[in-house]
């Protein structure tokens, strides 16, 4: 019969050599005990599912900005573009409508925005190594049978943009 310290001691010598493990060296002597001996940790917990949809993607220059979904009737759009490029806009211009062009870019320099026909432009300061979003809601004023996007780009700028009539633009202030 083993008496009971006798089984503690027994049982607390080979939970050490559980956690430190045995081996030896090439020279045939002990390893050495680790100066930071391995930590347990148990399992993590499953995660019950959530209801809330994930975090989207950040802006990307390899995606349009908006899509139909975002409640803008898409009209063009185009991704990773460089350089400059022009994009009609079917059906012309409506007055009274609320015109929304939505821009990605990244690389440094300027991005500039004609609504030709329109009479409208913005210009978008780019940077390296980030995509700066940004969304311009025009309420256009006269009606044009054409229309276009025109887009004048410094050389080591990409973008992506979608243009679309917002039915629902913001309230003037």
């Amino acid at each position: 019969m083993t008496s009971r310290p006798i089984r503690l001691a027994l049982s607390m010598c080979a939970a050490a050599l559980a956690t430190t493990g045995c081996g030896s060296s090439p020279h045939g002597t002990a390893s050495p005990t680790p100066a930071h001996p391995a930590r347990l940790t148990a399992p993590s917990a499953p995660t019950e599912p959530s209801d809330t949809p994930p975090t989207p993607p950040g802006p990307s220059v390899h995606q349009a900005p908006l899509t139909a979904s975002d409640g803008i009737k898409v009209l063009a759009s185009g991704t990773a573009v460089k350089g400059d490029a022009t994009y009609p806009i079917p059906g012309g211009i409506k007055a009274g409508r609320t015109l929304a062009i939505a821009i990605n870019c990244a690389g440094p320099g300027r991005l500039t925005v004609q609504v030709r026909s329109a009479g409208i432009s913005f210009s978008l300061r780019c940077t390296k190594d980030e995509v700066l979003p940004s969304m311009n809601e025009i309420q256009v004023p006269r009606t044009h049978s054409t229309g276009s996007l025109h887009f004048t780009a410094d050389p080591d700028v990409t973008w992506s943009f979608t243009i679309g009539w917002n039915p629902n633009p913001p309230e003037r202030r």
